[in-house]
């Protein structure tokens, strides 16, 4: 038997200051596919801070789903088949650091849609979907700190003037 949470839940987006009530899952990704870049949405309990959902939208590759069903969990991330390949897509992690996941953690449409309906009407993960633990997956960091992205930017800016 599962329990209507959807009431139980805030949403809020970093391009707002407001929590808002909870829409239906294919309005909350339709928001983050118009927003900006750099957008994200928060789903957590209106009266505390776990169960929480994290939904990001990036352009050309898809959903980037986190989960965390308690605050003893491990965070666990929505993936689009059993295993990661290599890491091959970069993600801005805030400013602070630019790393590569496996194109595998960026999910379409239908399953970001489905994971996002059962954790608002369950606040778990979807088992039927894959997940997978934040430090299972490969990664590298391209650069961290802003030395790090100085660095990076003036040899890449070299490199293309090179060419």
């Amino acid at each position: 038997m599962s329990v209507d949470l959807t009431h139980a839940f805030r949403l809020s987006f970093l391009t707002s200051e407001a929590t808002l009530p909870i829409p239906a899952a294919s309005e909350i990704l339709a928001r983050l596919r118009s927003g900006p870049v750099w957008d994200g949405a928060s789903i957590a309990p209106a009266d505390g801070q776990f169960p929480l959902l994290h939904i990001e939208w990036h352009e050309g590759h898809g959903f980037v789903i986190q989960c965390y069903e308690d605050e003893q969990a491990w965070s666990d991330f929505l993936i689009t088949g059993v295993s990661c390949g290599p890491p091959t897509i970069e993600i801005n992690l805030g400013g602070q650091t630019l790393e590569r996941w496996p194109s595998e953690l960026f999910v379409p449409e239908e399953p970001a849609r489905q994971a996002l309906d059962f954790f608002l009407a369950s606040g778990k993960q979807d088992r039927a979907l894959h997940w997978v633990r934040i430090d299972a997956f490969p990664r590298e960091t391209v650069w961290e700190g802003r030395e790090g992205r100085e660095a990076w930017e003036r040899a890449n800016t070299a490199t293309k003037h090179d060419v």
